[in-house]
Parts: C-alpha cells; sequence; structure tokens
C-alpha cells in the first residue's frame, strides 16, 4: 500500500457494512471475491478492508493511527501482502502464488490477522490458480484472502466456489457526479466523461487526469477526413499506433454499439457517444445492423487480446480497424 484507505468510497458503504458486522461478530469468510466492472473501485475496497482487518483498534473503519496502521501507510506490514501482475497486461504467475502460499502457512507477526489481496484475481493463470486452490482449501489460521476480479467468469469455477461474493453494481449516478464535482468543476465534462466510462466514475477520473477528451476529440475530428478519402488508414495508423490502443478500439467499439441503438430507435439516454450524434446517425442510416455488430465484435476481440498481453502488431491493428471502418461506407 503506498498510501492510507482507512475508508471505502462513498458508494461502497452498502458493500461495507454487512462485513464489518461480519468481522467484528468473528463470522467473516477466509476468502473474498469482490466482483464488479472495473472503475469502479473495487481494488481501493480491498485495501481499505485491509487495513480495517489488521488495524489495532475495534472501530467500523480502520483508525489511522495505531502500530498496525502506521504499518499499513508504511507499506511494510509483515501481515500484509498484495499480488497483481508484474506489468500490465500481464499474468500472475504461479511462482508469484507459491509465495502467497508461502505466506499464508506463517504466524502473524503482528498477533492478529495475515491479509493477501490480489488483483485482478482473473490474471493468474491456470497454473497459478491451481496453486491457489491449495490455500483456499486449507487456509491457515486468521488468513484472509481478498481477491479482486472485473472478470469473475474468467476464473476457476473452483476458486469461485471457495469465497463469499461481494458483487459492485455500477454507483447511482448522484454519488459518482457528487465524488467527481471535488475534483471537476464543470458539470457538463463530469456528465461526458460518466457517459463515456459507462458510469464508472474511476475511470472517468483517469480520464479527466490524462486528458482523455482531447485526445478522443482529435480521433473525432479525424474520422470524416477518413471517410472524405483525405486520409488512408495507413496514414490514421501511423497517426495512432503509439497510443493507448485499447483505449482507442474501446471508443470505436463504442460508437458502433450506439450506432445499432439509433437504429433501433433506442432513448438518446442509452447513447454514450452522445456528443457525436450526427455522425453516428450517419453510420447508422448507412450500415445495417448486422454489419455494425460484426465489426463492433471483432475490434472488442481485438481490445480484450491486448488486455491479456497479446504481442500484435498495433499498426496492422489499427490499419485494419480504420480499413474496416471505411468498408462500411463504401
Amino acid at each position: 500500500m503506498n498510501s492510507f484507505l482507512g475508508k471505502p468510497l462513498p458508494w461502497q458503504e452498502v458493500q461495507w457494512k454487512p462485513l464489518i458486522q461480519r468481522l467484528q461478530s468473528g463470522l467473516l469468510s477466509h476468502a473474498l471475491l469482490l466482483k464488479g466492472v472495473p472503475g469502479i473501485g473495487k481494488g481501493l475496497f480491498a485495501k481499505a478492508l485491509a487495513a480495517r482487518v489488521l488495524c489495532n483498534e475495534d472501530g467500523f473503519y480502520a483508525c489511522g493511527h495505531c502500530k498496525s496502521c502506521e504499518l499499513v501507510k508504511a507499506g511494510t506490514h509483515p501481515d500484509f501482502l498484495e499480488v497483481e501482475p508484474e506489468s500490465t497486461g500481464k499474468p500472475i504467475k504461479i511462482d508469484q502464488i507459491r509465495q502467497v502460499n508461502e505466506f499464508a502457512r506463517k504466524t502473524a507477526q503482528q498477533g492478529g490477522r495475515r491479509v493477501i489481496v490480489i488483483n485482478p484475481a482473473e490474471a493468474m493463470n491456470i497454473n497459478a490458480a491451481n496453486a491457489l486452490l491449495k490455500s483456499l482449501e486449507e487456509p491457515g489460521g486468521d488468513t484472509l484472502f481478498i481477491l479482486s476480479s472485473a472478470r469473475s467468469g474468467d476464473m476457476l469455477p473452483t476458486i469461485r466456489s471457495r469465497c463469499q461474493m461481494v458483487t459492485f453494481p455500477v454507483p447511482e449516478r448522484t454519488l459518482s457526479i457528487a465524488w467527481l464535482s471535488d475534483h471537476i468543476a464543470d458539470s457538463l465534462i463530469v456528465e461526458q466523461l460518466l457517459d463515456l466510462a459507462s458510469g464508472s466514475p474511476m475511470t472517468a477520473r483517469f480520464m479527466f487526469d490524462n486528458d482523455t477528451l482531447a485526445i478522443r476529440g482529435r480521433l473525432v475530428n479525424a474520422m470524416p477526413e477518413l471517410f472524405r478519402g483525405n486520409l488512408t488508414p495507413v496514414e490514421m495508423a501511423k497517426d495512432w499506433h503509439a497510443g493507448n490502443i485499447t483505449e482507442l478500439l474501446s471508443w470505436m467499439g463504442s460508437w458502433l454499439d450506439d450506432a445499432v441503438k439509433l437504429k433501433l430507435a433506442a432513448d438518446e439516454s442509452s447513447i454514450r457517444n452522445r456528443d457525436l450524434i450526427r455522425m453516428l446517425d450517419y453510420l447508422a442510416k448507412k450500415v445495417e445492423s448486422s454489419e455494425l455488430l460484426v465489426l463492433r465484435d471483432k475490434i472488442m476481440r481485438q481490445r480484450q487480446q491486448l488486455l491479456e498481453g497479446a504481442n500484435l502488431n498495433c499498426q496492422m491493428l489499427l490499419e485494419g480497424v480504420f480499413s474496416d471502418y471505411l468498408e462500411l461506407l463504401v
């Protein structure tokens, strides 16, 4: 832990309260699986819960000042272990889980519990996942596993079945707006970011901090030039292959989703890219729904491959995506 997280995020109190009540009554499961879409703060919740479990005081949240909390703040608590991929898109390997298993067998140095956070849990490769099963089946005394996952369906059923599920839905929009408004002054930008993030406030905050709207705007402005023939797919790919490809693919997939919704006369509130209605309407009128969905599925498969660490040629991938978009309209 690089910083102290004593409380969950505002929209997480409904998940927090019953877990703390079970902790205080000695009924907390030895393994929790926090599941929900990306960008809603499951990882932060896991750290806040770990801090509370390790805290020496008996409050509703970690106190922030006892010896255990000070160790958590410093990132040196001997009874806390956080496991994540060595780099984004890489798997959690069996050697990392062997360290988890060794840690789980030890006696807590501070006399309380040991807490192990694995995030994202779906990143465990098959060997790592199988290695974890032994510890989940026969946990050491006072050991708590907290697994966090945006794709729990990709995990081994035998792991899921040994965990208590804690589900995190997309927060109510009013709570997300209130939280984001503490960081972003312009309410219109808050609304637009939440739309683009499918309601996930952490994703919206990340997008704001990384100037995503400006980057997306540059791509939006280039698309008509592609359609008019003023830019070729190769030229477009050269301009964009060094950027955040997964983000770009997410945008381009969502445009196709929205075009299908417009063809089906969906309510405008369901449209993620409401600022692009003219372009989306153009796609909707020119292209059959089946063609839009085929390309959407292809783009999202490629995005998933990149997220899973596939070594794809991004220049060629984007040339294909821009070519496919262009072919929709010729």
